[in-house]
This record gives C-alpha cells, structure tokens and sequence, in this order.
C-alpha cells in the first residue's frame, strides 16, 4: 500500500501562543458534577479563540506514516476525526480515504469521492492539536498521486483554503463547470455558493507537481 512520509515535530509553530486548556470533570452530570463532552469543549474553545486557538499543539514522539485506509478502518475516521466535522460518514464502495497516522492514532484525513461522473475531494480534516504542521499537505499529496495522476479531480473549496489548494494544482472554475452529480451536492446554495464561503476548484492531471517540494504551515479545514 502506497505510503509517504510526513514531517514531524520540528517546533515550527508557535510557542507564544495563548493556550486553551479544559478538563472535563470526572463523574455523571448529577449533584453539581458536570462532564464536559469532547465536542462541546471544541466548540467553547472555538469561541473563546476564534482563530483557532483551542487546543494546545502536541509533541511528536512517535512514527509518523501517511496511507490509504482500508474499508475496515474506514469506521475509525468516522468515529475519531469526523465526529468534530461536520459528522461525515464513509462510503465505503465509492470512497477512498487517505489518512495521518502519528503511531496507531489518526490525526488527519482526506477523502476522494467517485461519482457517476466525476471525482470530488473533499472532508479533509485534521485535528485542531496537530494544525500547521503540513499534515494535510502531505495527505493531499498522497490523494493526488494516487487519484488524480490520470483523472481530473474537483472539489469545493473554502475561499480562505483556495491559495493552499492553488500550491497543490487546483485552480477556481466557474460553477457551471463541475459535473453534474457535484454541483447538484450544493444545489441548495441556488448557485450563490460565495454566500457560504465556497468556491468550485478543479485539478487537471500531471498538474501540480510542484507541491512535491512545498513545506511549510498551511490553513486547515475546521
């Protein structure tokens, strides 16, 4: 199975930062006792630090691996990573995922749809401590080289996202342009898709390459 490596810890972020740290109390929410859910700690910090500063960056002792998932492990992306975004589920006949591994957890994903007439990238995530490091360069390098080196690829990007997926060979297209069956996932939107901070991007192959040797911090998905 296609592997590449990933950058590690290399005290690239920064350390100044104010850090937000929450404990959940230990117990059931009774007598005064309250615990404190994951995804409602996420979301406090989110408010408390609107730019992203609600969770305190890890050091990384162990291996760090970038791979394709099996459908088996498919379930543990759902259960670990996309339950904080947005509660993505797998389709295991149509999806291929891409993930981080740091040792045994997942700490970043990307996901190559196949639909009826096209390919769409898209879910990529990375948990919040685990940001701005390039792990969702190197899993995006990795989609790329394994879906998009014959096929086109297309996806939604977030406008604030469009320069780092610009750095990857994907460029801004009008809406129109999308297949069929991935405009028609936001036809909800009645072709305002910049009234949610979207913009259509599409990935030609063989473009790009220069991502290869592009490192560096990068804006990731929330």
């Amino acid at each position: 199975m296609p592997t590449i490596s990933a950058p590690a810890d290399a005290e690239e972020y920064n350390e100044d930062k104010t850090l937000l740290t929450l404990y959940a109390l230990a117990g059931e929410e009774s007598g005064g006792f309250v615990t404190f859910r994951p995804h409602f700690i996420s979301r406090m910090g989110r408010t408390l630090f609107p730019d992203g500063r609600d969770a305190a960056p890890v050091r990384i002792y162990e291996a760090v691996e970038v791979r394709e998932l099996t459908a088996a492990e498919m379930v543990r992306v759902e259960r670990e990573l996309w339950i904080h975004y947005h509660q993505q589920k797998a389709d295991r006949q149509h999806d291929r995922l891409f993930a981080v591994f740091v040792g045994t957890r997942i700490i970043g994903v990307a996901r190559c749809a196949r639909h009826e007439d096209g390919l769409e990238v898209d879910a990529v995530y990375v948990l919040d401590e685990y940001r701005l490091r390039g792990f969702a360069r190197s899993v995006m390098i990795l989609l790329i080289e394994e879906c998009g080196r014959n096929e086109t690829l297309y996806m939604h990007s977030k406008i604030e996202l469009m320069e780092f997926y610009g750095s990857l060979g994907f460029y801004s297209i009008p809406e129109a342009e999308l297949p069929k069956s991935i405009r028609d996932r936001f036809g909800f939107c009645m072709g305002d898709l910049k009234g949610i901070n979207v913009c259509p991007m599409r990935r030609e192959p063989g473009t790009g390459e220069q991502s290869r040797q592009q490192s560096g911090q990068e804006k990731i998905p929330a």
